[in-house]
């Protein structure tokens, strides 16, 4: 889905609701091996990572990722 797609379909949902996201949080400890997810309220200062794929010369051709834009909504890893 892109961004413009995404848009198109935000524009169907109710306006007024609260946009949530999941979060991963990596606890470390042996009781919370993989960590934990859970709900917040989407914070865009928190929440959005954009990776940039296009001109890295690291990326070649074969590459999945070759050339392509990405908008990570959520959190990984916290």
């Amino acid at each position: 889905m892109t961004v413009a797609e995404l848009i198109e379909f935000l524009k169907t949902q109710d306006q007024g609701a609260i946009v949530k996201v999941v979060v991963h949080e990596d606890h470390r400890g042996y009781e919370m091996q993989g960590g934990s997810a859970s709900e917040k309220d989407f914070d865009k200062g928190l929440h959005v990572e954009y990776t940039d794929m296009r001109g890295n010369e690291f990326v070649k051709p074969d590459a999945p990722y070759y050339e392509k834009r990405y908008l990570l909504l959520g959190a990984m890893n916290t």
